[in-house]
């Protein structure tokens, strides 16, 4: 086999394998499985809808993959909030760090195994809601990584307006010591009026196998009631915790 054969046939499997966006840090190969209520995101870059990713997604990994000592911590980012006035730079706004989620005994018809947690941040869920007068499908990128034993992350650390926009999360791993992620997946939301879904997935309901152990709530969390982001750039201020992120939701588009 020749060089150039060779790199091609590396670049046709490592683009087949990539289970994040083209361009993103950090590139994962390995899948995350992610189901909102009934629906799997099948494929990554799955389009989906507002009303479909509502609440919080379940998420399971392969059996071999995990024990039962491990612990490991969600992320789930949109890449694509308009830019801020005067830029026409997008922004990436933090929409989920939940830690604690531990292997349950609940299996999906493949082997994946079902992730719980009895945690609800400490940056709590925030359901995709990109503006119908955005021109473009949001992608929204969903990260797991092994939870270090003494990390340090508080809820108070994403009171600010900062901290949950342009949220650097290379920046974030190297200062809380956290290694790469293990799995990854994305799908898109599309906020204007004539989007639809492509998801075709299995529904999750049908897929699990039941053992001695539950999750509890979705994504092993209580669902969560917040209205996603609508409208467009703007300012906030977030002083008073996530009762002031709610407060302006429809200040922000994401």
């Amino acid at each position: 086999m020749s060089l150039l054969t060779s790199l091609l046939f590396a670049a046709i499997i490592g683009f087949a394998q990539a289970q994040t966006p083209t361009g993103f840090t950090p590139q994962v190969n390995t899948k995350l499985e992610v189901a909102f209520n009934t629906t799997m995101v099948a494929t990554p870059g799955q389009q989906l809808t507002k009303a479909g990713t509502a609440s919080q997604p379940q998420i399971a990994l392969p059996s071999g993959m995990i024990s039962n000592d491990e612990t490991f911590m969600f992320v789930m980012l949109d890449l694509d909030v308009p830019p801020a006035q005067g830029s026409t730079n997008r922004r990436v706004l933090l929409h989920a760090l939940n830690t604690g989620f531990k292997a349950t005994q609940q299996k999906l018809n493949g082997g994946a195994v079902l992730l719980a947690s009895t945690e609800k941040g400490p940056a709590a869920y925030l359901p995709p809601g990109p503006p119908a007068t955005d021109t473009m499908p949001h992608r929204y990128v969903e990260l797991l990584f092994k939870q270090p034993a003494n990390l340090n992350v508080k809820a108070s650390d994403f009171a600010g307006q900062q901290a949950r926009f342009n949220f650097d999360i290379t920046t974030f791993l190297k200062d809380k010591a956290v290694s790469a992620p293990v799995a990854a997946n994305f799908f898109r939301v599309d906020g204007r009026a004539n989007a639809t879904a492509t998801a075709s997935g299995t529904a999750i309901r049908s897929a699990v196998r039941s053992g001695t152990g539950t999750a509890t709530g979705t994504g092993g969390n209580a669902r969560n009631t917040l209205a996603p982001f609508l409208g467009g750039a703007g300012q906030v201020d977030f002083s008073h915790g996530l009762a002031g992120l709610v407060g302006g939701l429809a200040f922000f588009a994401m």
